[in-house]
C-alpha cells in the first residue's frame, strides 16, 4: 500500500479526530467505529504488529489485564498490538492525531489496571528478546519480556537479575516502578541495577537514555518510569550467586500469631542474603512462609530452623536450588489450579514496620475471608535496598524494616462484587496509616489527600520539573502518575 500524502493524512485527521470526539460523548465503542476505517488501515500498513479492535474475535481477550474488574475494565478503542519497537512510534503518532488516550501495557499486571483504556493500548507483550553478555554480566531484553523469562535466560550462563517474586510480570514494568524483589536485599532494588532504557517520547522519538546521555531523565526513569514514555528495550546489571534455599514452610492458621510475631522477629534481624514473604488464607494453603537465601548453606539452615521452631508445620517444600528455579514460581496470589475466574481484585499498604495493632487486624480479618482471599506481608525493606540514598533513584520508599500488606480475591460471579469490593475496602480502611501516607507505584491501589507526593516523597518537585519537561501535555497518566499536590 503506498503511503498517504501529507494532505490526505491531515484531511483524515480532521475528519477522524471530530468523529472519535463526537463518539466519546457515546462510549468507547462509537469512539472505535468514527474512527475513519482508512486511517486505520494505514496504520496496520506501518506496524509490523496487529491491530485488535471492538468486535474482532480476539477483542476481548485482548483487552484484559491481570486486576481486571467491574472497577477497573476499559474497552479500548484500538488496542496496537507491537511486532517491533518502531511500532509503539506509530502507535503514539496515532493517538495524539486522533485525541485518544494511551495505555501501555508490557506484562498487565498494575493493580489499578493502568495497561487497559478506553482510547488506544499500546501492547508491548510480544516483544520477547532477551540477549545475555555474560563476559559484561549485562541483560538486554525487550519490554514483552517477563522476569521468570529473564532469569532463566541469565541462569544458563550463572548469571541471575533483580526483579520481581512474581514470574510473569514485566521485567521492564518492574523496573520503572522502582522494583522489589528476593535480591534486594543484596544489590539493591531492580532500578539500581538499570543500566539503559529505549524510550518512545510523547513526541513519538526515540531516545536511548543512560546516566551518559540523558542523567536527569534517566534519574527519573528508575521510579517513575512509565511517565516519560513507552519503554521499548532497556539494559541492566546481572549478578553471580550459587544456589539458593528456596520455598515455602506451611503453618496452621490457629497458629497465625506466633507465626506472625516471630516472622517480625526473624526479618528484623535478617541478614542481606536473606527474604521471605508471609502469605495467610483461610483456604486449604493456610498460613505460609515463602523464602529465598541465597547466601552460605550453615546460615540458610540456620534461618530456616528458627522459622520451623515458631510453631508446628503443616507441610515443608524448601530445597537449594537454582535461582531461575525459585525465579519461576508462580506467585502467592495465582488463584491456582481450576477455570479462569472473571473478576481479580487487589489491595495494598505501605507501613513503616509490622505492629502488633497490624497482626490482630490481619487475624481478625482473616477470620471474615472468603477462601480464595490471600493476605500477605511482602517486601519486607532491609539490607543494600535500603542503603541507597533516597533522592539517588526517583524510587523514595527505602526505610528500613517498612513493609507492604496486601489482599487478593477472585470471584466469578457479577452478584458477589459489591460484597467483595465492600470486604477489601474495610480491609483497606483498617490498615491504612492515619498520617504521612507513602505509596509503592508498583503496589499503588489507590490515591492519598495530597496525590502524588505520597507515591514520590522528597523527590516529588524534581520529578513535577522532569515531568514538565519531557511530558508537558500529561500524555502518558494511566500510570503512578505525576502531579502537583493535591490541598
Amino acid at each position: 500500500m503506498m503511503n498517504p500524502t501529507r494532505r490526505e493524512f491531515l484531511r483524515d485527521v480532521a475528519a477522524g479526530s471530530a468523529a472519535v470526539g463526537a463518539g466519546w460523548a457515546l462510549g468507547p465503542r462509537a469512539a472505535a467505529a468514527m474512527l475513519p476505517s482508512a486511517a486505520v488501515s494505514r496504520l496496520q500498513a506501518r506496524v509490523q504488529g496487529q491491530l485488535v479492535l471492538p468486535g474482532d474475535a480476539h477483542y476481548d481477550q485482548s483487552k484484559r489485564v491481570f486486576y481486571w474488574n467491574p472497577k477497573t475494565q476499559r474497552q479500548p478503542a484500538i488496542i496496537v498490538q507491537c511486532g517491533h519497537e518502531d511500532d509503539a512510534i506509530r502507535a503514539v503518532e496515532f493517538a495524539r492525531e486522533y485525541a485518544l488516550e494511551v495505555a501501555v501495557r508490557s506484562g498487565g499486571h498494575s493493580h489499578l489496571a493502568w495497561g487497559s483504556s478506553d482510547g488506544l493500548v499500546i501492547d508491548l507483550s510480544r516483544l520477547k528478546q532477551v540477549v545475555i553478555d555474560p563476559a559484561r554480566k549485562i541483560v538486554r531484553a525487550q519490554a514483552g519480556a517477563f522476569g521468570g523469562e529473564v532469569a532463566r535466560a541469565a541462569g544458563e550462563y550463572g548469571l541471575v537479575p533483580v526483579l520481581g517474586q512474581c514470574p510473569g510480570v514485566s521485567a521492564i514494568g518492574v523496573t520503572l516502578g522502582g522494583g522489589l524483589g528476593w535480591l534486594s536485599g543484596l544489590f539493591g532494588a531492580c532500578c539500581d541495577n538499570l543500566l539503559s532504557a529505549r524510550l518512545v517520547t510523547a513526541d513519538a522519538k526515540t531516545l536511548d537514555v543512560n546516566a551518559q546521555s540523558a542523567p536527569d531523565l534517566f534519574w527519573g526513569l528508575r521510579g517513575a518510569g512509565a511517565n516519560f514514555g513507552v519503554t521499548t528495550s532497556f539494559e541492566a546489571r546481572l549478578h553471580v550467586i550459587g544456589s539458593v534455599l528456596g520455598g515455602d514452610v506451611h503453618f496452621a492458621v490457629r497458629d497465625a500469631r506466633a507465626v506472625l510475631r516471630g516472622f517480625r522477629e526473624i526479618m528484623q534481624a535478617a541478614p542481606d542474603e536473606f527474604q521471605a514473604t508471609l502469605n495467610l488464607t483461610p483456604g486449604e494453603r493456610g498460613l505460609f512462609i515463602s523464602l529465598c537465601h541465597s547466601g552460605a548453606e550453615n546460615e540458610a539452615d540456620s534461618l530456616l530452623k528458627q522459622i520451623q521452631s515458631l510453631a508446628p508445620t503443616v507441610r515443608e517444600v524448601v530445597q537449594r536450588q537454582p535461582f531461575a528455579k525459585l525465579a519461576e514460581k508462580a506467585a502467592a496470589t495465582n488463584p491456582g489450579k481450576g477455570p479462569a475466574l472473571a473478576f481479580r481484585g487487589i489491595h495494598t499498604v505501605y507501613r513503616d514496620r509490622i505492629t502488633d495493632e497490624i497482626i490482630d487486624i490481619l487475624i481478625d480479618q482473616l477470620a471474615t475471608a472468603a477462601p480464595d482471599v490471600v493476605m500477605g506481608l511482602s517486601h519486607y525493606m532491609h539490607g543494600e535496598v535500603c542503603r541507597v540514598p533516597s533522592e539517588a533513584t526517583a524510587f523514595p520508599h527505602r526505610q528500613e524494616h517498612s513493609v507492604h500488606l496486601r489482599v487478593a480475591y477472585n470471584w466469578s460471579d457479577p452478584e458477589e462484587t459489591e460484597r467483595r469490593f465492600a470486604w477489601g475496602e474495610e480491609w483497606l480502611r483498617q490498615l491504612r496509616p492515619k498520617s504521612d501516607e507513602r505509596l509503592y507505584a508498583n503496589y499503588q491501589t489507590y490515591e492519598t489527600e495530597v496525590g502524588s507526593p505520597s507515591l514520590f516523597g522528597s523527590n516529588h518537585a524534581r520529578l513535577l520539573a522532569l515531568k514538565a519537561k519531557h511530558d508537558p501535555t500529561n500524555f502518558f497518566h494511566r500510570n503512578a502518575n505525576i502531579a502537583a499536590r493535591r490541598g
